[in-house]
């Protein structure tokens, strides 16, 4: 009786350790099975992310490519040539949507000093303009600070003298490499031209959230005319004083059915003074010495997506298209 007992005793504890060694293979099968799964899931998500990366770039071709066949790209041609691809438009598995836009429609920071180093009033005058349009918005914040004009002035320019805007009641002092240098961590003033807008984030009291607001106003691009053809409503009202609301949407009315020819043709809107006139002829500009574009392509697959940024630069002589930017986010 004795044998046959510790017999079952032995098999029963047999059978305990092979079912915790089932149990043991059943745990580490599971992991296995998920480790697997969240691998492939992995694998699905990056290839589906790199078909819209191709995507995108698809859409930075037909933006180049419209550049090529549009000579003509005041009042918004070029951008209605955009629609011909469709707005939005299917490449293989993914989908792609594409803007773009002139840079010569915006105010370039770049021309705050001109050549010979002497403040640009009327460069100046335009950016504190628009600082006061952005600041009058609705629930604008953050606020634009005036110390931003000087200090942009001083992080572009060739010296280590610091700005101060006399005609600025208050924040007229900008910031040149001492500042920088006490920065944490430190960094150099450029005490150059700017390279591309997103520079401006280094600039003193430039946070990125003033930045966001401020962006798709100003460019580094281009000879420093305002082409009115393509200025949005608050560049337009920033090029004058007595330029308000309602003169700059008709301006945008009359290129939507007609561009404008030459700047001579603005006299002809009503309530364009001969006063705003003579104030904006100078700076304004139809047909720009040189033409950048700034694009924005998104190409999604499913629930991914892909962007990339560029700048366009295209010849006046050969009509060649340059890639002179590019960034992928």
């Amino acid at each position: 009786m004795r044998n046959k007992n510790a017999k079952t005793e032995q098999g029963g504890f047999v059978v305990v350790v092979v079912l915790c060694m089932v149990m043991m293979l059943s745990v580490l099968l599971l992991g296995f099975h998920h480790e697997a799964r969240v691998n492939l899931h992995s694998v699905d998500d990056f290839r589906r992310s790199e078909q819209a990366r191709h995507c995108a770039k698809a859409g930075l071709n037909i933006a180049i490519a419209a550049l090529k066949e549009s000579p003509d790209i005041r009042a918004d041609k070029l951008q209605r040539n955009l629609p011909s691809y469709g707005n939005t438009f299917a490449v293989g598995e993914g989908q792609c949507s594409v803007t773009l836009s002139q840079e010569s429609g915006k105010l370039n920071v770049n021309f705050l000093k001109d050549r010979s180093g002497k403040l640009n009033q009327t460069a100046i005058d335009q950016v504190l303009r628009l600082f006061d349009l952005l600041n009058q918005q609705k629930n604008a914040q953050p606020q634009m600070s005036y110390a931003l004009v000087p200090a942009i002035i001083d992080w572009a320019d060739g010296d280590d003298e610091i700005s101060d805007l006399p005609f600025i009641l208050c924040e007229s002092r900008g910031a040149e490499s001492d500042y920088y240098r006490r920065s944490k961590p430190p960094y150099a003033c450029r005490n150059g031209p700017l390279e591309t807008t997103e520079e401006l984030v280094l600039v003193k009291g430039m946070t990125k959230e003033v930045f966001d607001r401020v962006s798709d106003y100003l460019t580094v691009y281009g000879d420093g005319k305002i082409n009115v053809n393509h200025a949005s409503a608050l560049v337009l009202q920033s090029l004058s004083e007595q330029m308000d609301a309602a003169l700059a949407r008709r301006i945008e009315n009359r290129r939507q059915l007609q561009s404008f020819e030459s700047v001579a043709e603005l006299r002809d809107l009503p309530g364009m003074t001969e006063t705003i006139y003579n104030t904006i002829r100078r700076s304004a500009t139809v047909e720009p010495s040189s033409e950048y574009f700034h694009v924005v392509s998104q190409g999604s697959v499913d629930r991914l997506s892909r962007t990339i940024v560029a700048i366009l630069h295209r010849s006046g002589e050969t009509k060649n298209v340059e890639v002179i930017l590019y960034k992928e986010l």
